[in-house]
């Protein structure tokens, strides 16, 4: 590094170049060509810095002809005062710099932001320029004469300096020198460029694999949690299937030891002396069974006996890993030998308040590190064990299979069509029965009452029947919408009736703040609308811990919000909803809250099934699915949900929805004529045959059109039905779709193709009526009827008017009525409730509530269980009727399950 004290910048106008037609010019100009092309090679060649500078500087000496040519890297961090020789060809017998530390603190000041604009230095000789003693000093210390310094920028900064000494003498640096050290500057400057961007994009792919790493981690992760969930699930789910405590045991311990995958699974009963037995195992063939048909093995642990469940009355847990590092008494590693166990876990076993037991895991061949989700489960199994024991104690007499199909997967379309039918088929005779019994006129109150407790406890059946169907839709992605009119802000209403127990549990503010020109009747999917809006409200408020949650809501014009619409695009794609006959105003739904907020990194994924923000995975509650749910629901109604939030500032959700303003309430329901009593005076005979194998609907159908007046015959199978139709000529077939021998499909197709092959044509009213009768309510089903040549469907179970009215349209029948309606017409349809709701609608309460209603429950302590219940009886009463039900019943079997599920899809904790 050579400076004046003033820097000077070269004139090439100051000296008379070299005469053009020299030929010693011509080719040292040839020569110089060839070495940028040299130099430009191997910059795209290569991407080492080191060995370009190397190549230039060796390539450069030999054709400048000077003593030196050397790379020098400046420290920016210390402005410029210190650098280093990092590329060096140096001739002798002058020594190299290579290296060599150089500081001077007068050029980062002076001469740095000079050299950053590009300026050329040079000096013919040092002792003639006027330069600083300690300049002189520097470039005497390198045997530096005549110096031409050229920097280096790596973009817009200074990287370092292309220095040219000349160490022999004095020598005056002619333009074309001078020329040429800058082109070749210039190309080292391209690759400090391209090193540069080499480098950005290394450090980019690094962040980019650790990105990758840690997201393969948490799917892993959310993997293992997923399975967990899944495992835990299904022995539940085994566990509440059978009443049979053998039958719960046999299969726990089977699916307990297939989950964890251990050497062996036991259930241990104290016996009321404390001393205990192994009464169920599952294990490996290669090991001694501790329980056989005959005989049971005796566990003889004093320490047990004499503290009557020692540590396990207080509900601790026992995790080993390996027995020999316990220090463990001699005596009790040769119990622990005796049954080859060299790791295990035991927790306890509870029926309400009194240790029953132990369930235990173990490892014979190894030690084992268990996890805490392998704790977590056995613990789970173990409490439901519990629950199982007391529920047997109760409910002995009541050993019923339950066939219902609730997997993982929500079963396959074929499953849950064979479950529908299953189901609706005699939830068919029970409704139709209760319904045949109301039209004895010689009822009592007492028995009209215990009607209609029967028609409302099928019809809440019923839906719980059409939730799982629905279900199964979402996860075909065949979710259709159910458009209505309705009261928008009796919606409202009752959501902030739902949410401000939680809010004021939490110390929140819950504020609805609602325009007074909000319309009050809409037409759209108030189900779906209502199901979003909880998941948001319930989102906010589990993350916010103090301050409020806001919902806002308003209504524009829907044209005037198109373009706005695609600027909040979740998926960064325009969505224009387009005003139509149905729609034609946008509903904006802005749910704020003050919560733990939302990183950004984690926004673009929060609608992507199975995922959770941060604070989400902290809580370990939820699946993940709720907004994703949420957005296909939306999305179902041709709007849009929009997320936006910082973190620790909170969250603002906004919901875009089209609707059509209502501007009269929805109509109601208009009351039937009344109760079908008979057939019209002077109608033909009328002939119904009944195609069903099930005794009891078969029976309920013929009662039921024989009282009115019609003449009716009843065939259980497909053939039955045909052979009677050839003898009998009924006017009209209610054909039930299952039946043995020929089923409903085939006897249809088989009708039909009879009534064609007659020589002479049929007219319409010589051909038979048939309607299809099953509890299959796919659409597929439905379809399928109609090709087979079905003139109607009616779907199981159904309402004594839905069939009337269909054989009136079909037969042109009149009917007399009944003027004096029904008692249970005039009143208020009964809410029925899916599993979901009363969870949703418990979760709200406080945990340490709950906690006391399913212990009591437990318990069977009644008066402790009805003032838990009357607690909430003013906020929500008719959640609280539902739930005196099963009180009413003795079903604390329920009370229990749905507190539990409350507490874990709650984020309650006891205070």
């Amino acid at each position: 590094m050579s400076h004046r004290s003033e820097p000077m910048q070269l004139d090439h106008q100051s000296t008379t170049p070299p005469s053009q037609t020299s030929e010693v010019a011509l080719q040292t100009q040839l020569q110089q060509a060839i070495l940028l092309l040299e130099v430009t090679k191997e910059i795209r060649q290569s991407l080492e810095t080191q060995t370009i500078f190397e190549t230039s500087v060796q390539r450069v000496l030999e054709l400048i002809k000077a003593n030196r040519v050397a790379i020098f890297k400046l420290d920016s961090a210390t402005n410029y005062t210190t650098g280093c020789f990092v590329a060096e060809k140096v001739v002798p017998p002058f020594t190299s710099a290579l290296a060599a530390n150089v500081r001077d603190d007068c050029f980062g000041h002076n001469y740095a932001n000079k050299y950053q604009q590009g300026q050329v230095f040079a000096v013919a000789d040092i002792y003639a320029e006027n330069l600083s003693d300690c300049h002189v000093r520097i470039l005497e210390r390198f045997q530096v004469r005549a110096n031409l310094v050229v920097p280096l920028l790596q973009g817009e900064k200074l990287w370092g300096l292309l220095c040219i000494h000349q160490c022999s003498g004095p020598r005056a640096w002619q333009p074309y020198e001078t020329q040429f050290i800058q082109e070749v500057a210039d190309h080292l400057s391209e690759a400090l460029r391209q090193a540069e961007r080499l480098e950005e994009t290394q450090q980019r792919s690094q962040e980019l694999q650790t990105a990758l790493k840690y997201v393969d981690t948490q799917r892993k992760r959310e993997i293992l949690i997923a399975n967990h969930d899944r495992n835990v699930a299904q022995i539940i789910n085994q566990i509440r299937q059978s009443l049979d405590i053998k039958d719960i045991f046999i299969a726990t311990t089977e699916k307990v030891r297939a989950s964890l995958e251990c050497d062996r699974v036991v259930v241990y009963h104290f016996l009321p002396d404390w001393s205990g037995e192994f009464m169920f195992e599952s294990s490996d063939t290669s090991f001694p069974p501790l329980v056989t048909a005959n005989s049971t093995t005796n566990w003889e642990d004093t320490y047990l006996q004499e503290t009557q469940g020692g540590h396990y009355r207080h509900q601790a847990t026992t995790v080993v890993a390996d027995i020999y590092e316990q220090g463990y008494t001699d005596c009790h590693l040769a119990m622990l030998e005796r049954f080859h166990i060299r790791a295990f876990m035991v927790v306890p076993v509870f029926v309400g308040e009194k240790l029953w037991g132990l369930l235990a895991t173990y490892q014979h061949t190894q030690i084992r590190h268990w996890q805490d989700l392998e704790l977590k489960l056995l613990k789970k199994v173990g409490a439901q064990l519990g629950v199982a024991l007391q529920q047997a104690n109760l409910l002995k007499d009541l050993r019923e299979a339950k066939n219902a199909a609730e997997t993982a997967n929500q079963a396959k379309s074929v499953f849950l069509a064979n479950m529908s039918h299953e189901l609706r088929t005699p939830l068919n005779a029970i409704l139709g029965f209760s319904q045949l019994l109301s039209r004895d006129q010689n009822l009592t109150l007492e028995q009209k009452q215990t009607l209609r407790t029967i028609n409302s406890s099928g019809a809440h059946l019923l839906n719980l029947i059409n939730d799982v169907l629905e279900m199964s839709k979402i996860e075909a992605g065949k979710v259709d919408l159910n458009q209505g009119q309705f009261d928008l802000r009796a919606l409202l209403e009752s959501l902030f009736e739902m949410f401000s127990l939680k809010a004021e549990a939490r110390q929140l503010r819950l504020d609805f703040e609602l325009p007074p020109d909000l319309p009050q009747y809409i037409v759209s999917d108030a189900s779906r609308l209502r199901q979003v809006l909880i998941n948001v409200l319930g989102n906010a408020i589990k993350f916010t811990e103090v301050g409020s949650v806001t919902l806002a809501i308003s209504t524009l014009p829907l044209q005037s919000v198109s373009e706005q619409l695609s600027d909040i695009s979740s998926e960064n794609e325009a969505i224009t909803l387009e005003p139509t006959l149905e729609n034609d105003t946008l509903l904006q739904i802005t749910v704020t809250d003050t919560g733990v907020g939302i990183a950004d990194d984690e926004l673009p994924n929060l609608f992507n099934l199975f995922t959770q923000a941060c604070a989400g995975r902290q809580s370990f509650e939820g699946t993940g699915l709720g907004l994703a749910i949420s957005r296909q629901f939306v999305q179902l109604m041709q709007g849009d949900i929009h997320l936006s939030s910082k973190e620790g500032q909170g969250t603002k959700v906004q919901i875009q929805i089209p609707v059509k303003i209502a501007v009269t309430p929805p109509a109601q329901r208009c009351n039937s004529p009344g109760t079908v009593v008979s057939l019209a005076h002077d109608q033909a005979e009328q002939r119904i045959l009944i195609a069903e194998d099930h005794p009891e609907n078969r029976q309920l159908m013929v009662k039921l059109l024989q009282s009115v007046g019609f003449q009716v015959r009843a065939a259980e199978d497909g053939q039955s039905v045909i052979d009677l139709w050839r003898t009998w000529h009924p006017h009209l077939i209610l054909m039930d779709w299952q039946m043995p021998v020929l089923n409903g499909y085939q006897t249809t197709q088989q009708i039909r193709y009879l009534e064609a092959q007659c020589s002479t044509p049929l007219s319409t009213e010589e051909r038979t009526v048939i309607i299809a009768l099953t509890a299959s309510v796919f659409e597929s089903t439905q379809k399928e009827s109609q090709e087979a040549g079905c003139d109607s469907f009616i779907c199981k179970p159904f309402k004594e008017e839905e069939l009337f009215n269909v054989l009136a349209t079909f037969l042109g029948v009149e009917y007399i009525y009944d003027p004096t309606q029904d008692e249970a017409s005039n009143e208020s349809e009964v809410k029925t409730w899916t599993d979901l709701e009363i969870q949703q609608l418990l979760s709200l309460w406080p945990a340490d509530h709950l906690l006391d209603l399913k212990q009591a429950a437990i318990t069977l302590e009644e008066e402790a269980v009805f003032h838990l219940l009357m607690a909430f009886q003013a906020k929500e009463p008719a959640l609280i009727q539902k739930l005196m039900e099963y009180f009413d019943t003795l079903r604390f079997d329920k009370l229990v399950y749905f507190a539990q599920e409350a507490l874990d899809l709650g984020q309650n904790k006891p205070k």
